[in-house]
């Protein structure tokens, strides 16, 4: 069906200047539902003894440094979901889908007929590039090596540490276990290293059996270091590359619904607020019941075989298996959740997915249904989703075919000690600062009445405790799992009845369920007009509208896309309304 854009209508009225406050705005005055979620009583002593015991990144000088060093990354002073938004600009934002290399290609050209030839085109030249690079990025940005990668590196594991703290306080407790474990090993191999220097070279006063003291080898620690690896890697990785990836595609998102995507992303912009689907959890496999029009031609498969059957068939050889899993715990427990994973089309060729899976609940809290929003985001994860990790392990496995840039310098060379101490606890370095070489020294090294050094440890430890006590009583709706691109959003029953149904979180305020949607438009009656018409004959429409409270009846400017889900008669089944602020 077409497309209606009522990007002309913004003078309409004869109204004033945008009011500049946001939508996000109404959340203020809802209660929250969750103020009764609250952690055992004895969190917060355990909280205090995590974050004391935990290895600090480098903190002021280095993380505000690094983002004036990362020309061309997209910024990340603090993983906030929030904060990336605010900060993204047009000229940052990178492109998500992935553009097809054979556009353009002067190989697939018609060539002239030479005596007798059968060619059409040119012959193929034989070169063995895989088919679907894709997998190949999805295997590495998942991968093992590539959570290594961030915890091996200052700067990217205060960034990794930093979304744990504020978006998933739960899991820093698996960081720290995988990081004293780590310290633990090490402690274990500096041993090892001063009994072969040291000890194993006894001098000749020294009186020995002849039998060496050999290195110490723990089987079982080094096993628990992998599992805690492997932990992070299966739950936390997939959530901080997820929240990245939601991070810049909701800016630009809602750059296309205003109309002011640069013109780098017009040729494939169509899809996006317009991949969603409709499933009912209360019949046998949680089948789609809706879809739109868009979600048909980017999976390719059509009504007839998409409506009635559950969303699995978009899984394929390279789809995460826990992400499925993670997906369907979260429909189980009636809970929304975003994940990036891979997915496939019926030709079989896969696209990376950005899903956001949210319940859709009646005015007494119970689940009826399960809206999926899709976007495309395999252009995004081929550049590395804007992540400095990501982008230097796949320079590592870029082919000998491709441009290369600048080799990556060689590791700097540590010994065993540096490697313990680097991950040596706040606490456990003040206590070297105070106490280190006191055997040697009878004189104290620092006078207790000193100012502390540069590691400022109550302050920071005391900032940082506060904020994990407050991020383990925050509603959900504010964790990375709760939130994906599409933060404000309403749905909303075919014409003649155009009544709100359900809405996301953010705009569940007294009174707006079962409301008419147009009442909630403040504009002039030709904006409403248009609205009504285009959602009589079921095209998509956009436009900038007045939003209208009950404490504003004038309403605030913002915009509205308003996407139709098609039953399997063709017919509209319900209005997927997406509400952007006006900027």
């Amino acid at each position: 069906m077409p497309r209606t854009d009522l990007h002309r209508l913004q003078a309409f009225d004869g109204l004033g200047s945008p009011d500049a406050e946001s939508l996000r705005s109404l959340t203020e005055t809802i209660q929250d539902e969750y103020h009764e979620w609250v952690s055992e009583s004895s969190r917060s002593s355990r909280t205090d003894q995590l974050l004391d015991n935990f290895p600090q990144p480098p903190r002021s000088e280095s993380l505000d440094a690094i983002e004036e060093e990362e020309m061309g990354v997209y910024p990340t002073p603090k993983p906030s979901i929030k904060n990336l938004r605010r900060h993204a600009t047009a000229d940052e934002l990178p492109l998500l889908q992935q553009i097809n290399p054979n556009e353009g290609a002067l190989e697939l050209n018609p060539v002239s007929e030479e005596n007798g030839s059968y060619d059409l085109i040119a012959p193929y030249d034989g070169g063995d590039l895989s088919l679907f690079q894709l997998e190949r990025t999805a295997d590495i940005m998942f991968s093992s090596e590539h959570m290594l990668t961030i915890l091996n590196n200052p700067r990217y594991l205060a960034r990794f540490r930093d979304f744990l703290l504020e978006e998933r306080p739960r899991s820093i407790i698996t960081l720290t276990y995988y990081l004293n474990a780590s310290k633990a090993l090490k402690a274990i191999q500096y041993a090892n290293a001063l009994v072969r220097l040291s000890v194993d070279v006894p001098p000749p006063v020294v009186q020995t059996d002849g039998e060496a003291a050999g290195a110490t080898v723990n089987r079982v620690l080094e096993q628990r270091v992998v599992d805690g690896l492997l932990a992070l890697t299966a739950e936390e990785l997939p959530a901080f590359i997820t929240s990245r990836c939601i991070a810049i595609t909701s800016k630009i998102v809602e750059q296309r619904v205003r109309g002011t995507l640069p013109m780098k992303f017009r040729g494939n912009s169509n899809a996006l607020a317009e991949v969603f689907c409709l499933t009912d959890p209360s019949r046998p496999d949680n089948p789609i019941i809706f879809a739109s029009e868009e979600f048909h031609r980017t999976t390719q498969y059509g009504m007839d075989y998409g409506l009635g059957r559950n969303c699995r068939f978009l899984q394929g050889p390279k789809t995460n298996a826990n992400s499925v899993r993670r997906l369907r715990e979260a429909i189980h427990a009636g809970q929304h959740h975003s994940e990036m994973f891979l997915n496939y089309r019926r030709d079989g060729s896969p696209f990376m997915n950005l899903l956001q899976c949210a319940p859709l609940c009646d005015s007494h809290g119970h689940v009826k249904y399960f809206v999926g929003a899709q976007i495309d985001v395999s252009g995004l994860a081929m550049d590395g989703v804007s992540m400095e990790s990501l982008m230097e392990l796949q320079h590592k496995y870029r082919g000998p075919d491709e441009d290369s840039i600048a080799e990556s310098p060689e590791p700097e060379a540590k010994d065993e000690f540096r490697e313990l101490t680097e991950l040596f606890s706040p606490r456990e370095l003040s206590a070297v600062l105070q106490h280190g070489g006191h055997l040697f020294q009878p004189k104290a090294l620092q006078s207790p009445h000193q100012p502390r050094s540069w590691l400022q440890t109550d302050i920071s430890q005391d900032r940082e405790t506060e904020s994990l006590r407050l991020q383990d009583v925050k509603s959900p709706f504010s964790r990375m799992s709760f939130v994906g691109v599409y933060e404000n959003y309403l749905l909303v029953r075919p014409y003649p009845s155009l009544r709100i149904l359900f809405t996301s979180p953010a705009l569940q305020i007294p009174g707006i369920l079962q409301s008419p949607f147009l009442s909630r438009i403040g504009s002039s009656s030709a904006v409403k007009e248009d609205l009504l018409q285009a959602m009589k004959v079921g095209r998509s429409v956009t436009a900038r509208i007045r939003w209208a409270t009950r404490s504003n009846p004038d309403g605030r400017y913002r915009w509205v896309h308003c996407t139709p889900l098609l039953a399997n008669n063709g017919q509209v089944g319900v209005w997927m309304v997406v509400v952007v602020d006006d900027g």
